[in-house]
């Protein structure tokens, strides 16, 4: 059977990718990022169409969000679980609370502010993560999910419906000091494979993020 046929048949979406070359990733990748952009107009039109007042959340989204993120999303949705677990059905399950977490995006919960249109978007990435980490590739699944991240950022920025900076606050300065610091954690655990690593060397990195968490958690008290 040619190998993309067999990748895009749903029954294979929890099983390694038949090839992994960069250029067949890259192919998988738009697949399934293509199904989210349907998804995401086809819940966002509905939901307006549906729920009266509703209108589709909008947040401030800079360039350094974008990129980090997909580090960040990445390794703590995906990566560390995968190094801890390696079992697809795990890493589906991580991979149904980032996309839940995507309901709440706008910060305001409510069932008209919902983000129903972002929560469809992540879906399809799901399975792109689970199979491309089990493959043993998931240094592109980060690669491509920031690539993506800032690509969408920069089409809505053309648009005029975004606004585009480089960093908007000190939030997401934060943001890359958890994502680099998440990143170094993820790097261990996949050095931790093949030889084991000292414990203390996640010290570092770990308290780099309940800093930055604490310091996030005391700007929203404060502001």
């Amino acid at each position: 059977m040619i190998p993309e046929i067999h990748d895009l048949n749903p029954r294979s979406w929890l099983k390694p990718f038949q090839k992994t070359n960069v250029f067949y990733l890259f192919k998988m990748g738009l697949f399934y990022h293509g199904l989210s952009l349907i998804l995401m107009y086809l819940g966002s039109f509905f939901a307006t169409s549906v729920i009266s007042d509703y209108e589709i959340p909008s947040f401030p989204v800079s360039i350094s969000l974008a990129l980090s993120s997909g580090l960040l999303e990445e390794s703590v949705f995906f990566g560390i679980p995968y190094y801890l677990t390696g079992n697809p059905l795990i890493l589906l399950g991580t991979g149904v609370v980032w996309s839940v977490t995507h309901l709440f995006s706008s910060g305001v919960f409510s069932f008209e502010t919902l983000a129903y249109g972002g929560f469809l978007l992540t879906i399809p990435h799901i399975f792109f993560s689970v199979r491309t980490w089990i493959s043993k590739k998931g240094w592109f699944a980060i690669l491509f999910h920031s690539i993506w991240n800032f690509s969408f950022l920069m089409f809505y920025c053309m648009l005029g419906l975004r606004q585009c900076s480089v960093i908007n606050d000190v939030n997401d300065v934060l943001n890359i000091i958890m994502a680099i610091s998440i990143g170094i954690i993820l790097y261990l655990a996949y050095q931790n494979k093949k030889n084991k690593i000292n414990p203390f060397l996640y010290l570092v990195p770990t308290t780099l993020i309940i800093i930055a968490i604490l310091f996030s958690f005391s700007n929203e008290i404060i502001f």
